[in-house]
């Protein structure tokens, strides 16, 4: 009995010094867990048998935070050589949304308007209709719609006169700190450059205080529907996105000016682009000017992410990058005024 009883004895020693032993490696395997490995970054086991749903969810947060590199789509190589082969006056900018980094080519340039200052009389336009809370209707809708559809030239002219002509344009294009801007008693030659005009597009596509989402929209809407005819610039180059372009096109003394502005978003893109041309031996040649900058701008301006450690600009507004040197003053000689025959 005592023989069993002493082996019964050291077997239970055995079995709870067995279970000590589990319960001490349980201990440390525990303590492993919770303590911070090398470089302060806490080791997840449990995440490597968690269901793959849950390790997305755990991710999406940490992929929406890494910074998004600015990137100046003025200073690659392929955009060089392009403009290099481009004869003329060119003056552009970019507004990348994602970084709310402004990018300008030959910033010092003024230029005429022909009808992309439309855009401006719009946005005028809404801003009063906004003043007396009220929506955009009637006449004002159908000659609006006219003008920034269709580029008619009339109806521009009537909502010019409606609002109060170039010191109404002067004064709102102040509130919107469009320093850059010098309206004209004709409103196609009213001068700007694409920095300005990159202000305007913002106000018209992004929140802020001078227009409320609903008459953004609707400048937005009209954009987005011109006429086929009217469908080149800035929209030659983006696929799956939506574009709103507004064009303008005038024979003046030292050539065609064509100019396009507006905003892409879609395929992983969303930006604000202004390009302005002058001294163009024609219309075609400007818009083939346009649309090759287009091309080149859709092709490159992705959003990247920044490389692992990286502590470069996240893209805090206002940033400016500045390509190329201001050559030009802009065109003086033109005596036309808007709504000639060939203006746009």
């Amino acid at each position: 009995m005592r023989g069993r009883l002493g082996q019964t004895r050291s077997r239970r020693v055995a079995s709870v010094a067995a279970v000590l032993l589990t319960v001490a490696l349980g201990l440390s395997l525990l303590a492993a867990e919770r303590t911070p490995a090398a470089g302060g970054v806490r080791t997840t086991p449990v995440l490597a048998r968690a269901p793959t749903r849950i390790v997305t969810a755990q991710a999406s947060p940490i992929a929406t935070s890494v910074a998004v590199v600015p990137k100046d789509p003025f200073a690659i190589r392929g955009m060089r050589r392009f403009l290099d082969t481009r004869s003329g006056n060119v003056t552009a900018g970019v507004y990348n949304i994602a970084t709310k980094t402004t990018f300008l080519y030959h910033p010092g340039d003024r230029e005429q308007t022909a009808s992309i200052v439309k855009a401006n009389i719009l946005a005028l336009l809404l801003a009063q209709a906004q003043a007396r809370h009220e929506p955009l209707e009637g006449d004002d809708e159908a000659v609006a719609t006219g003008m920034i559809e269709e580029s008619d030239n009339d109806d521009a002219t009537d909502l010019w006169d409606d609002e109060g002509g170039a010191p109404a344009i002067a004064a709102f294009d102040a509130r919107l700190h469009m320093t850059q801007t010098t309206p004209s008693y004709a409103w196609g030659l009213t001068e700007t450059t694409p920095r300005d005009q990159l202000r305007l597009l913002r106000h018209i596509a992004l929140p802020n205080k001078i227009l409320r989402h609903a008459y953004r929209e609707s400048e937005l809407y009209l954009m987005e529907h011109v006429i086929s005819d009217d469908y080149w610039g800035i929209t030659a180059g983006p696929t799956r996105a939506t574009v709103a372009v507004k064009n303008g096109w005038l024979p003046v003394a030292g050539g065609w000016q064509i100019n396009s502005i507006g905003m892409v978003r879609g395929d992983h893109r969303a930006y604000l682009i202004a390009v302005m041309t002058n001294e163009n031996p024609d219309e075609g040649y400007g818009i083939d000017t346009i649309e090759g900058i287009s091309r080149i701008v859709w092709a490159d301006l992705r959003q990247r992410r920044a490389p692992e450690g990286s502590t470069g600009p996240s893209g805090a507004s206002g940033s400016t990058g500045v390509s190329g040197v201001s050559g030009s003053t802009g065109v003086s000689g033109s005596t036309g005024v808007s709504g000639a025959t060939g203006a746009g």
